[in-house]
């Protein structure tokens, strides 16, 4: 997955409203210490609409991978402001994605976790990753290169989320921002 932070590009954006009312849980894992491989059940599940899910091969993917969780998220709810969940607007030939913007403590938590991902993976020589979930899906893990981030990811103002295709990018805001979908 060649995709460096492809799956989180940081932005800065304006709030444009929005209520949590129904809106489902939101998290941040440090994938390796934090997630178990796939396996036949646990709390956590990864596949299409994805175009890729942690410690499969395939992609496309054509099947729901299951991963149970061993430590506590990251990042949680309290680490987000739902009112700043939008469509992110890029070029028109960036691929669809979800800007998701962090309050003060998520800024700290997200530097935290990226800064821990990037010494790690330091360690091991090769790239950790971030994983996204949104209820109970994995909706993206993006690697944090130790190289270009030796020391994570200092005061982000937000992730932005590599959707599948335009309608995944709606159902995500939805999702997150707890609208009929």
């Amino acid at each position: 997955m060649r995709g460096v932070i492809a799956g989180l590009l940081l932005l800065c954006c304006t709030g444009c409203g929005g209520d949590a009312r129904g809106a489902e849980e939101f998290r941040i894992f440090h994938l390796e210490t934090a997630i178990g491989p796939p396996g036949a059940d646990g709390e956590l599940r990864c596949g299409p609409p994805r175009v890729a899910c942690p410690g499969s091969v395939e992609q496309p993917v054509s099947r729901v991978h299951y991963y149970s969780v061993r430590e506590a998220p990251a990042l949680t709810d309290v680490d987000i402001d739902r009112s700043t969940v939008r469509r992110a607007v890029g070029s028109g030939t960036d691929p669809p994605a979800v800007f998701v913007g962090f309050t003060s403590r998520g800024r700290k938590a997200f530097a935290q976790l990226t800064r821990e991902a990037a010494r790690l993976g330091g360690r091991d020589q090769g790239w950790h990753h971030v994983a996204v979930v949104v209820g109970d899906e994995i909706v993206t893990f993006a690697e944090i290169d130790f190289d270009a981030y030796p020391n994570g990811i200092a005061d982000a103002p937000g992730i932005q989320i590599a959707a599948a295709d335009e309608t995944d990018a709606r159902d995500l805001v939805a999702r997150l921002r707890g609208m009929q979908h």
